[in-house]
């Protein structure tokens, strides 16, 4: 099985993405917010899904560790496929989704294409307790995506177009994820954007 893969982005398309490994070239299916973060040419490193069917096997690519569990926790759940899976992870970030089963907004779940109600009903019953893990990190800090929203808008505020953005936000990711405040992640940031 595959679980994760470095490489170079050759191409991508609406769904997925291509990437080389030493001369060979996998396509991993991602969530849309992930694909727009993997320009070609550019070196990328996915945790992976390797899910096995009778006639394919397909692989599920996500730049975070916790994107990937996350997808996992919804395949677990009774009637939600991987392809459901994908489309509630593209149709809203994972802090987000968290959130609204969290918070049993099932509406908020059925907004994404291919969800009905039964399905997010099915999504929070199954989902609420065990997700609690992801609504906070390791001392009970705000998800790592709402800090990189956050430090997102205030660059924004700034005046910096999305494409300095995006290569701020990319080095910046193991300062976010150590949980570092917003003003010195916008300090550091600005190093960055130039």
């Amino acid at each position: 099985m595959i679980g994760w893969l470095k490489g170079t982005v050759r191409f991508s398309d609406l769904a997925a993405v291509v990437v080389d490994v030493g001369g060979v070239g996998y396509r991993v299916l991602s969530p849309v917010g992930d694909l727009a973060r993997m320009p070609a040419g550019a070196g990328v490193e996915l945790f992976v899904h390797t899910h096995v069917r009778e006639d394919a096997i397909v692989l599920y690519g996500f730049l975070a560790a916790d994107a990937l569990e996350l997808f996992e926790e919804l395949l677990a759940v009774s009637g939600v496929g991987p392809r459901t899976a994908l489309a509630l992870l593209s149709g809203v970030d994972a802090p987000e989704l968290v959130r609204a089963i969290a918070e049993s907004d099932e509406a908020r779940l059925t907004k994404i294409p291919g969800v009905g109600k039964k399905t997010a009903a099915r999504i929070v019953l199954e989902l609420k307790d065990k997700l609690a893990k992801h609504a906070l990190g390791a001392r009970g800090r705000p998800a790592p995506g709402g800090a990189l929203d956050d430090l997102r808008s205030a660059l924004a505020n700034l005046g910096y177009r999305a494409p300095q953005i995006d290569r701020a936000l990319t080095k910046l990711k193991p300062l976010v994820d150590e949980g570092q405040g917003l003003s010195e992640l916008v300090r550091e940031a600005l190093k960055h954007v130039a």
